[in-house]
């Protein structure tokens, strides 16, 4: 059970780059600012898609550590219950990609990402137009995240595998880690 849902939230992570790529891939067809692409939407569904991959992999790590995840969307609630080794872990791993601390990584996740609004993002308002709610560069970008989705993805099968919680094995999922 839990290399399955490790797999979904590695395919929401690729289905959020995908879409994400697929608005910023061309430069000269798109301008630099995220209030000026033609598929806004999408580049929202693309954060929310990011953000479910990131509840999804923090909730992991808590089911891999032998607790029951709370049934709440905010990755900061998750991140709490971690066990202390795995919160350290996670730590290092958040540092490393450029965040001052968790605290300020979680925030950003539970405010642009998780939030619970979220699904709201992928369609305007009637007879209006919807706002970016993505981060479109630096360390707030796709491509960052990815990274820190990757490393937190490696972390909780490295878990699993250390719990000897393997329920059937899925072929192919080291192309995602």
């Amino acid at each position: 059970m839990l290399k399955t849902n490790l797999g979904d939230a590695l395919i929401w992570m690729e289905t959020a780059e995908k879409l994400y790529l697929r608005n910023v891939s061309d430069p000269k067809k798109f301008p630099s600012k995220p209030a000026g692409y033609p598929h806004i939407n999408e580049l929202n569904v693309a954060a929310v898609s990011a953000g479910y991959a990131f509840e999804l992999v923090l909730k992991v790590l808590v089911k891999a550590g032998g607790r029951e995840p709370k049934p709440k969307h905010d990755a900061s609630i998750a991140y709490q219950q971690l066990i202390p080794k795995v919160k350290e872990d996670v730590d290092q791993i958040i540092a490393k990609h450029g965040w001052g601390d968790s605290d300020e990584f979680l925030t950003y996740l539970d405010e642009h990402l998780c939030h619970r609004d979220r699904k709201y993002w992928m369609t305007p308002p009637k007879g209006g137009t919807s706002q970016g709610v993505f981060g479109i560069g630096g360390r707030k970008g796709m491509d960052a995240l990815r990274k820190v989705h990757k490393e937190l993805s490696a972390l909780a099968m490295d878990k699993i595998k250390a719990n000897r919680q393997t329920y059937e094995d899925w072929p192919g999922i080291d192309q995602y880690i």
